[in-house]
């Protein structure tokens, strides 16, 4: 005969049934929504990026059906109260509530819709199962708001998130001095992938190559301002244009490239 035994579980709330040699767990998330992906007789496989930072997936039936109570929950960027159900160790357990507490959507807005597509995308590759890093979730909660605020700004918000996703990976060093020289007030060149980001004065570089000179003020405002404040996308300001378009390239070619929201999002707009 099996036995009940509640408890709280991290990460999460929840609790644990045991039931002979079975361990089932329930657990509940504040969450954002990644992506939904089609699973068998009209269910769907979905991703989510927790409070803590952690990629979570389960599946969630019937949200194929025009009377499913929780169709509107599983939009990208949705801030959700989501729970999970099913044997501890099973990779993919049931989804059995979802309800959304805060969309980022903007009717009729689609520019902000396609850009918050492409965030969906970038945070389901670079988040993990079982890693948690908070640092994404506070990025990407604050992304939804600002686009709520002013979609207006959507491609200047994923420029943002851009920049900080790769902060995040380590993979993008701080350009307040020259990686080079040491140089703090020298424009910006180049990016290396051995010495980071070098300038003018110790760096030769083709000027039809080099960095446009305004390149580290514009590097400056993204680090010092929130998403609310991401830089308005100017398609006249030569630094703005190019750094955005090598964190981009940078980004995209770790992620293994391949998005398709980007690709929709660059025929669209």
């Amino acid at each position: 005969m099996g036995c009940f035994l509640p408890h709280l579980l991290r990460p999460g709330l929840g609790h644990a049934v045991e039931c002979g040699q079975t361990r089932w767990v329930i657990r509940t998330y504040s969450a954002i929504v990644l992506k939904a992906t089609p699973y068998a007789e009209g269910a769907a496989v979905v991703s989510f990026l927790s409070e803590h930072g952690e990629r979570l997936s389960g599946v969630a039936k019937g949200v194929k059906k025009p009377t499913a109570k929780w169709v509107a929950a599983f939009e990208p960027m949705g801030m959700v109260k989501v729970s999970f159900f099913g044997k501890e160790h099973t990779d993919l357990k049931r989804v059995t509530r979802c309800e959304l507490s805060f969309s980022p959507l903007t009717l009729g807005h689609l520019e902000s819709s396609l850009v918050m597509a492409c965030l969906a995308d970038l945070f389901d590759r670079v988040a993990r199962e079982g890693v948690e890093d908070d640092r994404l979730y506070r990025l990407l909660s604050a992304c939804g708001r600002a686009l709520k605020a002013d979609p207006g700004n959507a491609l200047g918000i994923l420029a943002y998130a851009e920049h900080w996703l790769l902060h995040c990976m380590g993979l993008l060093p701080h350009p307040r001095v020259c990686g080079r020289c040491g140089n703090d007030v020298a424009p910006l060149v180049l990016l290396s992938p051995e010495q980071g980001w070098c300038c003018a004065s110790c760096t030769p570089a083709d000027p039809v190559e080099a960095l446009p000179p305004g390149s580290r003020e514009y590097l400056r405002r993204l680090r010092t301002g929130g998403a609310e404040v991401a830089p308005r996308l100017d398609p006249a300001d030569e630094a703005q244009v190019a750094v955005t378009a090598l964190l981009r390239a940078r980004l995209l070619q770790e992620l293994g490239g391949g998005l398709k929201s980007y690709d929709v999002l660059w025929r669209t707009v």
